[in-house]
């Protein structure tokens, strides 16, 4: 494209519904240099106006979030999930080994939530359902007894069993697995 005092190049992505949304722009622009007088010394000290560019690299902030909002429809992918993974241990004395996770998911840069109000447990994890946290884990005696994590799926509402290594190495994979 071109803007009236340079050659640009627009990026342009497109939503959920199919709508064009203009986000990054790269702009060079020769006007204000001129206009302000702006030069610097070159080789063998001679004068030299400079070119101006313009970046917005995602266009506007809130607009680019919307966008991805839409897209996911709320289902962030674990690399951007607000909170990644919920903690939900069935009793108080399920609370320590949720503690000593969390520590472990800090370790790993993992966002997390302990889900320990005095609620239901159908209410807890209901409650991380509805906040489309990718990774809900539910813990209790068994799980505490032989240091293993009942992992329940978001999407199918699936549980299934996997020892703290194995957990803790799925967490990293899926933080670090960027897709779109």
């Amino acid at each position: 494209g071109g803007a009236f005092y340079g050659p640009k190049i627009d990026i342009k992505i497109t939503d959920a519904i199919g709508r064009e949304w203009q986000c990054g722009t790269i702009q060079l622009d020769f006007n204000l240099p001129a206009r302000f007088e702006l030069e610097y010394n070159g080789e063998e000290n001679a004068k030299i106006q400079p070119v101006m560019i313009h970046r917005a690299i995602l266009g506007s902030f809130e607009r680019f979030v919307g966008i991805l909002t839409e897209h996911y429809a709320g289902e962030f992918p674990m690399f951007i999930a607000p909170t990644q993974v919920a903690i939900v241990p069935i009793a108080p004395s399920h609370e320590a080994y949720a503690r000593d996770l969390a520590d472990k998911l800090i370790d790993l840069g993992a966002d997390f939530e302990i889900f320990d109000k005095n609620e239901s447990l159908n209410k807890r994890i209901r409650t991380a359902e509805k906040g489309r946290v990718p990774m809900i884990i539910v813990l209790g005696d068994e799980e505490v007894n032989n240091k293993t994590i009942a992992v329940r799926d978001r999407r199918s509402r699936e549980q299934y069993n996997l020892s703290e290594e194995e957990f803790l190495a799925l967490v990293k994979q899926k933080i670090n697995e960027v897709h779109f």
